[in-house]
């Protein structure tokens, strides 16, 4: 069976799509477990001040449960107690924004796919960039891209640990230039906080527009090849450990 997650809720079309896709072109059951409202930018949170609730959500052509937590709650909960066997693999996605560059480490799709990896699972996170002109019909071409890369992700356990980060483009299929791997980048957000009067009084609110730093196709990392039109393929590992031989440089 394969376990369906994302971040931008239950409802969210990317998870439907990507839900349609793995039933329809699979044949391996699908289990979806989302939070029951948008919780993005949560990247590896738990909830530890209360109890987790569970709803049921069957509807024509889809059953999943709706918890009212986390992306990483939600697949916490499901390894443990709502899935029937252990999954194949762990999806999560689609997520409505680009997941390159620094927002690896907000987004709560990469931190669902990362704590899939930490578990020992293989993963496979989906995104695709802001700005479709059709977003239903820009979302099941992303979904399908993403199945072409399950057997490979499925593939004799040499994925096990490991989150496959897959970014598409939100231009037509006919504008899409070839498919690259690259490695993950550092660009992120130009990010600023603008000062608005809330009920409660003075407020601050972050705000951003998104921004690929340039360089060479030779070098070009995730954002840059997204940015360019490319769907982009990243392969990332939850070990957060540098080499040792620079700490033992400064050991007394």
């Amino acid at each position: 069976m394969i376990l369906l997650v994302n971040d931008d809720g239950i409802d969210a079309p990317g998870l439907r799509a990507l839900y349609r896709a793995l039933r329809e072109r699979t044949g391996q059951p699908v289990l979806a477990v989302a939070p029951d409202q948008e919780r993005s930018g949560q990247s590896q949170a738990i909830t530890l001040d209360r109890a987790l609730l569970v709803t049921s959500r069957l509807e024509p052509g889809f059953f999943g449960f709706a918890v009212d937590g986390t992306p990483t709650d939600c697949v916490k909960l499901a390894l443990t107690r709502l899935c029937p066997e252990p999954p194949e693999l762990v999806v999560s996605g689609i997520n409505r924004g680009p997941n390159v560059g620094r927002s690896i480490h907000y987004s709560g799709t990469l931190g669902a796919a990362l704590e899939a990896a930490v578990e020992g699972y293989s993963a496979l996170a989906v995104s695709q960039d802001k700005g479709a002109e059709h977003p239903d019909d820009a979302a099941d071409l992303a979904a399908g891209w993403a199945v072409r890369l399950l057997s490979q992700a499925r593939s004799g356990g040499r994925f096990r640990s490991l989150v496959v980060n897959l970014n598409c483009p939100a231009t037509p299929a006919t504008a899409w230039l070839p498919l690259r791997s690259a490695r993950h980048g550092r660009s992120g957000f130009r990010e600023s906080y603008r000062s608005l009067r809330t009920p409660g009084g003075h407020g601050w609110k972050l705000v951003g527009d998104w921004a690929a730093e340039p360089s060479s196709d030779a070098d070009a990392d995730d954002a840059a090849l997204l940015s360019a039109g490319h769907p982009v393929v990243s392969l990332l590992h939850p070990d957060l450990n540098h080499d040792g031989a620079l700490l033992a440089e400064v050991m007394p």
